[in-house]
């Protein structure tokens, strides 16, 4: 009886894990991601001047002003920086490709690698949307990405597309986990905070001109409004995790994540971040649901029998 126990759970383990998976939520996640960085990067273009040699940082101290937890060993900017025109022109029309479905992994690695050069060139000019998309691009390029939504199938008139690799089934659950924990630890880190406990972290940013969109001044005189922001804020992020893991709270649970997003794309000007972190979401989603809407509008809310 143990023996038998034991047996199920590993099944259940490697089902988990590695079992075939539809790749349409990867294919939509892909076109979100990498259409966000072709925008991101497309717009740093016009600021390489923080890569070059004239920079903040000069090259030799590179690395040296990353923290110590997570110093890379040596530098991913293996180019020259009288390069950095080129290979960042490179790594936009490699996203665009992508974007596109065209590539697969070894463009993926690509990408990857002279994004994560120009992260270390000059790490102090990030942001959110950088290390965060840098990481799910480092994913995505074990995987078959570009299997589903891809400008190459509708030339070869593909119809049929395969299930996920082992690999492929491996990195998606990664992915999962991934931005579950990222969304647990930043709300369990605001809990350190009195700040966010009363509220001023979040009125430090709304009464920031420089952080915000809007002229938020006018809720100095309704005070309450910004601790309740705060508290559904770490309320949404502790609990991501288990309201995604758990079938009958996760569309609810990924729509509130769309809402909080999409105020802080729009009132904080965070667009790609917002876009980055929601390009997630569609590895939650039911694939048939996602089929249906690849459809159309009428087969989107059809029954499912």
């Amino acid at each position: 009886m143990i023996k038998a126990s034991f047996k199920n759970l590993w099944q259940k383990w490697d089902h988990f894990w590695f079992a075939p998976q539809n790749l349409l939520g990867l294919a939509y996640m892909r076109i979100l991601l990498c259409g966000t960085m072709v925008y991101l990067y497309a717009v740093r273009s016009f600021n390489l001047g923080y890569y070059g040699d004239n920079a903040w940082i000069p090259r030799s101290m590179a690395l040296e002003i990353m923290p110590d937890l997570y110093r890379p060993l040596f530098l991913w900017a293996f180019w020259p920086d009288s390069m950095n025109m080129i290979m960042h022109s490179l790594l936009v029309v490699f996203l665009i490709l992508l974007t596109l479905g065209i590539g697969g992994r070894w463009l993926m690695w690509a990408a990857w690698i002279i994004n994560a050069g120009f992260i270390q060139r000059n790490y102090s000019v990030n942001f959110g949307a950088d290390i965060i998309a840098a990481l799910f691009l480092f994913y995505m390029s074990f995987t078959q990405s570009c299997e589903r939504l891809s400008v190459l199938n509708l030339i070869r008139k593909k119809s049929t597309f395969k299930s996920s690799d082992t690999i492929s089934s491996m990195m998606i659950r990664m992915m999962q986990v991934q931005i579950a924990v990222l969304y647990a630890y930043t709300g369990w880190e605001k809990l350190k905070g009195g700040s966010w406990w009363d509220g001023t972290a979040l009125w430090s940013v709304m009464a920031n001109p420089q952080m915000t969109t809007f002229d938020f001044s006018f809720l100095r005189s309704i005070p309450w409004v910004i601790p309740v922001i705060a508290y559904l804020t770490i309320i949404f992020e502790i609990y991501f995790p288990a309201m995604v893991a758990w079938p009958k709270t996760r569309k609810l649970w990924l729509l509130l994540g769309v809402f909080f997003h999409a105020g802080i794309g729009i009132f904080m000007g965070l667009g790609p971040f917002a876009t980055t972190m929601v390009s997630t979401y569609f590895l939650f989603l039911d694939p048939l649901i996602l089929e249906r809407a690849l459809k159309g509008p009428k087969h989107l809310f059809a029954s499912q029998n």
